[in-house]
């Protein structure tokens, strides 16, 4: 990375903390228990993550509320047009990790359905992120296709018997 690029990253990451002291700050007038941190373990993404006894609470029901304060996060952390591209994610209590791993095991078992049953499986709509979980979880599976269908919000994932 450029001098440049170096210093857009180091400003990037410092718009990332700012962001993370914010909400725990805004977490510990209510006297819950949250604490930030932020890394950048690639290039070109930013990972802010929050622990503590309350850090369930940024979760949400189905990671939705996490799912928003990305989004959030990421119109806080880039700048407008023209800055340099870098992924945002925001992570509470581990529920990537958790949510991925949940993915991965259902997508085997309903693999190993559909290869046993000859029928297609259809899933429940996922948001981009665990649809690309579940594709790459099958992708070298020579037993069954994935793909998807429908429109945002509601694309979900078909698992197919290969042919």
């Amino acid at each position: 990375m450029s001098s440049s690029g170096e210093e857009e990253m180091e400003e990037l990451i410092a718009r990332a903390k700012a962001f993370a002291d914010g909400l725990t700050d805004a977490a510990a007038s209510d006297d819950l228990v949250v604490t930030g941190s932020v890394r950048s373990d690639e290039p070109d993404a930013i990972t802010i993550a929050f622990d503590g006894s309350d850090a369930h609470y940024l979760v949400g029901r189905h990671g939705q509320a996490l799912d928003a304060l990305q989004l959030i996060a990421t119109f806080a952390v880039r700048p407008g047009r023209g800055g340099p591209r870098v992924r945002i994610t925001l992570d509470a209590d581990g529920y990537r990790a958790k949510r991925a791993a949940t993915l991965c095991k259902m997508a085997q078992e309903l693999a190993d359905e559909v290869k046993a049953t000859g029928q297609e499986a259809v899933l429940d709509p996922l948001s981009p992120l665990e649809r690309r979980i579940v594709h790459t979880a099958l992708v070298d599976d020579p037993g069954v296709t994935t793909y998807s269908e429908g429109e945002e919000p509601e694309r979900y994932i078909i698992i197919s018997p290969a042919t």
